[in-house]
């Protein structure tokens, strides 16, 4: 199963990609799913900023995403805006583009 990971580009001031990683590597949180299958991390990505939305920059990561193979996409937590409990719209405009192209879209990492 080939996988991309998404997260949003806020996430950065946080986020080293290290607990998704080693979610991903031991197929434990979000990806148990696939404990009986190989994986394969074909793209690793973040979004260019709210300010950017998805700018053309964005959408040839998106358009990457597909060309890699990925079937399932997993959105990042970091997706979420803190304190608001709502998803980015950046990351969900992005999501819903991605399922257009027939990537699986998954809410979470670890």
């Amino acid at each position: 199963m080939k996988i991309a990971i998404l997260n949003c580009l806020q996430a950065n001031t946080v986020c080293t990609g290290a607990a998704c990683l080693k979610a991903f590597n031991s197929k434990t949180r979000h990806f148990a799913r696939y404990e009986k299958e190989p994986l394969e991390l074909v793209a690793l990505a973040r979004c260019n900023g709210c300010e950017a939305g998805i700018d053309g920059g964005f959408r040839e990561k998106l358009d990457r995403i597909v060309s890699e193979g990925a079937q399932a996409c997993h959105l990042g937590v970091c997706t979420v805006r803190r304190g608001t409990g709502q998803e980015c719209p950046v990351i969900r405009d992005a999501a819903a583009y991605l399922e257009s192209k027939g990537v699986s879209i998954i809410r979470g990492t670890h």
